[in-house]
């Protein structure tokens, strides 16, 4: 590779506007939706090793989970820095997750630079890196997948290291990195098992007793580390190293949560997905000039490792190219034919992001080299900025869910086509959203809401958490309905059923919607929808009976009745499951609320055409209709 150049000043003025603008809206994103359980990881490890008390980490269900990052995290914030309101330490936490991810996008500069030897080319490759919509949402409230695409970058940048330096050093430092990496996910062995297949061939050409001898060590060398730093650094493998080792692997090979996905309009349990899963979330949600870069890139290190063109690239370039193509591809075709437990889009493998952004290195290096009367450096270098240009925009109006960023591969136009096709916000980002909006509809006391929001509401300010409460004895205020979550089969956000006040939409998808049980907060007009479907729909005769309800099927909608309605009852939620007679887990249901008006209780809910065909009676095929109250 080309040797060191020191002089970085544009690729740190570039991190530190990033850092710049991410401290500006770090307060703009909710909490991650399994935020709490990686905290949680943390306390009993420090609780294990402080305090020799190993029980509530031995009994976690998620004990799995590595702390190289989280543990740090949780020093820092709580210890060092003393944090205690869940606002500060929320915040704290995405700002400092937001900076390791500005240093995995150096990282990725490093490597590039190495590669090309061209500081402009290194840029638009950290460019590249940073500008991924999805992952940029994810680098503050995502301190798993976000966090293990930025090591899996500074793992690579040691491995590019030890291709250039075969010192002992390099492959202890290497080894340490390694070690961390499979900390963070198990996924990290990807890198570990190429680094040792490219050391056996190292082992094999070398000539000479002292040649092998060497190679032999450094390899010793590079394994140890790593397998003393993982070790250390995941104290729950102390009690048990080779049981719970296994036992960690076994469980992150093939992870036990049992989850359905919709992908493609269809619902695959997390254990059986399509081959093409990863492939295809992939491909729809990177920015368009990052997948044009990094097919091209794979092509010209495709024609420089046939020999057709080579020049520019030299032997250590090839060989660590080889490298990254294997690092993105090997991962993608192994889910393929193995296909183990996954779920939501493709965060488990938002690690394949760096590999192949650094690809692109290989296209913008090729562009260099055209002749004088094709396109030059520069007009390359331009064209990548427009694109570039281009994601800043579109980022910039779908702020802040990044995170639900698709390109133009799939519509993103008609109204509610995504939401109805792939998962989408499962992390629950939006609920932020819909506690801000309640708190400016309602600028003074209490608000009433059901006890599972606790969670997302722990980043507001004090004052206002105080406010957002749960007092059974009391109405709901507000209903939350979160449209884009793994409960994805809520209904169709085109009915008022019960009043919607506000939505939050994402190209033209209802990502949430907040409801109320109180007609009087409602234009009147809403109301008297009300009472006119409760006549249209009461008369017929009602498909099911139950719990003082009566179910109706109107038109294309599901209605529930119930005609002496309590004061709480809008509080409880009416829930129609549809699952296979086969199957012990339910595949989705509809979750309708509905609102109180002249003493009735009234919910309904527009269905698509493949549920109403299960939901109507006694025509459910071999899907049974199972009514909760």
């Amino acid at each position: 590779m080309t040797s060191r150049i020191r002089f970085h000043s544009p690729a740190w003025g570039l991190c530190a506007l990033f850092l710049v603008a991410g401290l500006a809206i770090v307060d703009d994103y909710g909490v991650g939706g399994n935020t709490n359980t990686y905290r949680s990881i943390a306390i009993s490890t420090v609780n294990y090793v402080l305090h020799n008390d190993p029980g509530r980490l031995q009994e976690a269900a998620d004990r799995f989970y590595g702390v190289a990052f989280e543990l740090p995290l949780l020093l820092l914030t709580e210890r060092v820095l003393g944090l205690e309101d869940p606002r500060h330490v929320y915040l704290a936490r995405h700002a400092l997750t937001h900076l390791f991810f500005l240093i995995g996008g150096f990282c990725c500069y490093l490597l590039a630079l190495r590669l090309s030897g061209d500081r402009l080319i290194a840029l638009l490759v950290m460019l590249l890196f940073l500008l991924s919509p999805r992952l940029y949402a994810h680098s503050f409230f995502n301190s798993k997948d976000g966090v293990f695409a930025s090591a899996f970058v500074m793992a690579l940048l040691l491995v590019s290291r030890v291709f250039d330096k075969d010192s002992l050093g390099a492959y202890r430092q290497c080894g340490a990195m390694a070690g961390l990496l499979i900390n963070l996910r198990i996924m990290g062995v990807v890198l570990v098992a190429l680094v040792l297949v490219f050391r056996a061939w190292a082992w094999f050409q070398a000539e000479g007793r002292e040649a092998r001898r060497r190679a032999a060590t450094t390899t010793g060398a590079f394994a140890l580390w790593g397998v003393v730093v993982l070790f250390i650094s995941l104290p729950y493998l102390w009690g048990d190293p080779v049981g719970r080792l296994a036992e960690y692997w076994t469980t992150h090979a093939n992870h036990p949560h049992v989850i359905n996905n919709l992908f493609r309009g269809k619902v695959f349990p997390a254990a059986a997905l399509p081959w093409d899963y990863m492939l295809r979330w992939f491909v729809i949600s990177q920015p368009p000039v990052t997948l044009l870069l990094g097919l091209l890139g794979l092509g010209a290190l495709g024609l420089a490792a046939g020999g057709v063109v080579r020049r520019g690239v030299g032997a250590a370039e090839l060989r660590f190219g080889v490298l990254l193509a294997t690092c993105f591809a090997l991962p993608l075709v192994a889910f393929a034919l193995l296909r183990p437990n996954a779920y939501d889009d493709w965060r488990h493998f938002y690690f394949l992001h760096g590999p192949f952004c650094l690809l692109a290195t290989f296209a913008l290096m090729g562009m260099r080299q055209l002749p004088a009367r094709g396109l030059r450096k520069r007009w390359a270098g331009a064209l990548t900025a427009a694109g570039l240009v281009i994601v800043v925009v579109q980022m910039t109006q779908i702020h802040p869910n990044q995170h639900l960023y698709f390109n133009f591969l799939v519509d993103r136009k008609t109204p509610e086509w995504l939401r109805t096709r792939y998962t989408m916000d499962y992390y629950l980002m939006t609920l932020r959203q819909g506690y801000e909006y309640m708190l400016r509809q309602a600028p003074a006391g209490a608000i009433n809401l059901h006890k599972s929001l606790n969670v997302g509401k722990m980043i507001l300010p004090a004052a206002d958490r105080r406010r957002l409460t749960h007092d059974p004895s009391r109405d709901l205020d507000f209903y939350l309905a979160d449209k884009g979550a793994r409960v994805w089969l809520s209904p169709l956000p085109n009915d008022s059923f019960p009043p919607v006040l506000h939505r939050v939409k994402v190209y033209n998808n209802t990502m949430l919607t907040v409801a109320t049980p109180d007609l009087s907060r409602v234009d009147p007009a809403v109301a008297d929808a009300y009472r006119a479907l409760h006549r249209a729909a009461t008369a017929g005769e009602p498909a099911a009976r139950a719990g003082g309800y009566e179910v109706y099927l109107h038109g294309k909608r599901l209605a529930w009745v119930k005609e002496t309605c309590e004061p709480r009852a809008p509080r409880d939620k009416f829930r129609l499951a549809f699952y296979p007679v086969d199957a012990d887990r339910k595949r989705g249901y509809w979750t309708i609320r509905g609102a109180r008006f002249d003493g009735k209780c009234l919910g309904a809910a527009r269905l698509p055409d493949f549920a109403l065909a299960r939901a109507r009676l006694g025509q459910a095929g071999r899907w049974e209709v199972d009514i909760h109250f």
